[in-house]
């Protein structure tokens, strides 16, 4: 004990703040107990393991850096010397101090030696990091020969795939999987031999754990017939139970429903809303403050301003050719100036206060200086409303062709959907969202299923039977499913092929499912999942997945650019034709009910008066570039009288129109009897 205590004190070099003893409850074993209990190997065996200037006597005894001089460390990296160590460094551990233990007393980590029998080591107890045992352990993979069987998965493009199927040896697999387990043997230097689980192995393993081949490989691997599988192997309690397993990735799992989310509404609810989507940009009070309030008070200001204003296009009167018979039958023409009813000016002013709004300008002539500066308001008015109401509409119309039926499992409960959904998936939405089993669709028996909640069985292709049974509207649950819950690279395959592009995935991930890779648990089973561990954070998984994701090649049904169908426009085709067939409702209409704001004149002889207007406006109330020809004469609006034309000499750029006056109907123009009301 003497000696012990001398050697103990003598040790300068150890843990900070860590007794040189180590942990009380892994106390470093002392020099003596080694002379009692166990014999050192002969000093030149000592010496070609260690290194000759190392004391043998003092080796591993007490919380020092032991291996700082052995001639293994001689050609330590360059991160030994950083201060502090970086754990990734290979060889970090010849700057780490250590002890021998008892392993029956010591409650912290510790491994056997591997220089002297029957000997603990234990790099914990000094307050270290054992990394030591981490770099041993990758050390001891290299040039290794493993005994691995590949399991060929049937969805999915993050496995392992091969066109034999499982078990194939071959060299045509394929797969982020199986590109990374590559990287891996290559990084750590060992080889693999492509094995095929032993065949009469198989019943035992159905009788465990069921049909799948991927049980079947986990099965022969931990009974230490294979080494481990590569594969996309779903984690589950059963299969941990019985070995190793290491993640490899994760894949999210999200409801599935349908683009359209019409699906459950009948064709009259689809119409319908189709049909009011044009006027979902503005509430219902906005539109009352656009078409009732704004656009027609503007017009009745500019109606205010440009009234009676020279060359406005709100005149106090206007021109009129009167034909009058006498009771002799003799005929008289004279030009008179009729006044314009006030109605007609307020009817034309709403009307292009409207017409503004869908023409998207104001083009009426202004004159007026009050006139022109309400023309500023209007147009500002205008550009503004019709601004927001395009890039709302657009915003609205892209968002459509993404809706669905549901946004969330919860909301899919309450609405009594049911579910399509691989077995496992099935119990994760039972256990963990309170889904009723008798809303997921059944293992479908004819096909060697069990007839429980979820596929499951092996001849149904379960992983797209989720797809192919959604319907959405359906009256057989025991077959089909409104929504599915699967897993997102199941989706992503079949995008790939454009199948299934009506279908989506919505709202956050449900739940999650871990994929791995099964690993014998023997000795070799730790330096494997170490050296796989480093494969991953050095990036190589997520490099694999990222060049493996397949692009899908549905069409775009949603943002920027999109195509928008012809029911998403159904409120066009609506607003469109209901003025179009107003339009000829009013063409065929008899002539006094077309007659708005007339004027009524009575007569008190027994004389027939036809009166021709001699001016013609637009839409906007402007003067057309043409002239008004009446039985051979024009008028001329600075004389105010009639001049005789010559229409053969008319120049080709003088557009002119000839018309009777008796078959002149342009204006609703009726010959009128005693009493009668005139349209002019």
């Amino acid at each position: 004990m003497v000696k012990s205590a001398f050697l103990l004190t003598g040790l300068t070099t150890f843990a900070h703040g860590q007794s040189p003893a180590g942990n009380s409850e892994c106390p470093c074993l002392i020099a003596d107990y080694f002379e009692y209990h166990d014999n050192l190997e002969t000093a030149a065996d000592f010496e070609k393991k260690v290194g000759a200037s190392i004391d043998p006597q003092q080796y591993g005894i007490g919380c020092s850096a032991h291996d700082a001089d052995a001639h293994h460390c001689s050609d330590a990296n360059d991160c030994t010397l950083i201060v502090p160590l970086p754990p990734e460094c290979d060889k970090s551990y010849c700057k780490r101090s250590w002890c021998f233990v008892d392993p029956d007393d010591c409650s912290r980590l510790h491994n056997p030696s591997t220089i002297f029998k029957n000997r603990h080591y234990s790099y914990a107890t000094c307050g270290e990091l054992d990394s030591f045992t981490h770099t041993e352990r990758l050390r001891h993979l290299r040039d290794r020969t493993f005994q691995v069987g590949y399991g060929s998965n049937s969805g999915g493009w993050k496995g392992a795939y091969n066109p034999a199927g499982s078990f194939a040896i071959n060299d045509q697999w394929t797969g982020p999987t199986v590109d990374f387990i590559r990287s891996a043997a290559l990084e750590g230097g060992f080889y693999i031999n492509m094995t095929q689980p032993p065949e009469w192995l198989r019943n035992n393993s159905q009788e465990f754990f069921g049909n799948s081949n991927f049980d079947f490989c986990v099965y022969a691997v931990s009974l230490g017939y294979l080494d481990f599988c590569v594969g996309s192997f779903s984690i589950n309690e059963k299969r941990s139970s019985v070995t190793t397993m290491f993640e490899l990735t994760n894949d999210p799992v999200y409801l599935i429903t349908y683009v359209d989310g019409s699906g459950r509404k009948t064709d009259w609810e689809s119409f319908s809303t189709a049909a009011v989507t044009i006027f979902q940009p503005f509430t219902a009070m906005a539109w009352i403050m656009i078409f009732v309030v704004c656009l027609p008070l503007l017009g009745m200001l500019m109606f205010f301003h440009e009234y009676g204003a020279p060359g406005s296009a709100y005149p106090r009167n206007e021109p009129v050719l009167v034909e009058r018979e006498n009771a002799h039958g003799r005929t008289s023409t004279k030009l008179i100036n009729r006044p314009i009813p006030l109605a007609t000016h307020m009817l034309n002013s709403l009307y292009m206060g409207i017409l503004s709004f869908f023409q998207g300008s104001y083009d009426q002539s202004v004159v007026s200086v009050g006139g022109k500066l309400n023309l500023l308001a209007i147009a500002s008015f205008i550009m503004l409303i019709l601004a927001v109401y395009t890039a709302n509409l657009a915003a609205i119309l892209t968002q459509d062709a993404n809706k669905t039926s549901v946004d969330s499992i919860e909301m899919a409960v309450k609405q009594g959907m049911n579910f399509c959904a691989e077995r496992k998936i099935a119990k994760i939405a039972m256990e963990s969202f309170g889904v009723d089993p008798s809303k997921i669709v059944p293992d479908p028996i004819e096909l060697g299923g069990d007839g429980q909640p979820g596929f499951n069985c092996p001849k149904c292709n379960a992983r797209e039977r989720i797809f192919d049974n959604m319907r959405q509207i359906h009256n057989d649950p025991l077959q089909y499913c409104n929504v599915a819950i699967a897993s997102e690279e199941d989706l992503d395959t079949l995008h790939q092929s454009r199948d299934h592009c009506d279908k989506t995935k919505i709202g956050e991930s449900i739940a999650y499912r871990s994929v791995g890779i099964p690993i014998y648990d023997d000795k070799d089973a730790d330096a494997l999942v170490s050296l796989f561990h480093k494969t991953k954070a050095d990036g190589v998984m997520t490099a694999t997945l990222a060049a493996a994701r397949p692009k899908s090649q549905c069409p775009e049904t949603g943002g920027e650019g999109s195509a928008l169908n012809i029911q998403q426009l159904t409120g066009v085709w609506i607003i469109t034709f209901l003025f179009a067939s107003l339009a000829l409702l009013v063409r065929f209409m008899p002539c006094p009910m077309r007659c708005i704001g007339c004027n009524k004149v009575r007569n008190t002889d027994i004389r027939k008066d036809r009166k021709v207007p001699l001016h013609r406006y637009d839409q906007w109330g402007n003067a057309p570039p043409n002239s008004v020809v009446v039985e051979g004469y024009r008028y001329d609006a600075e004389t105010n009288e009639l001049q005789e034309v010559n229409l053969g000499a008319a120049p080709p750029l003088a557009q002119s129109f000839s018309i009777k006056s008796s078959q002149y109907d342009f204006d609703c123009i009726v010959e009128e009897e005693v009493h009668n009301d005139e349209c002019a």
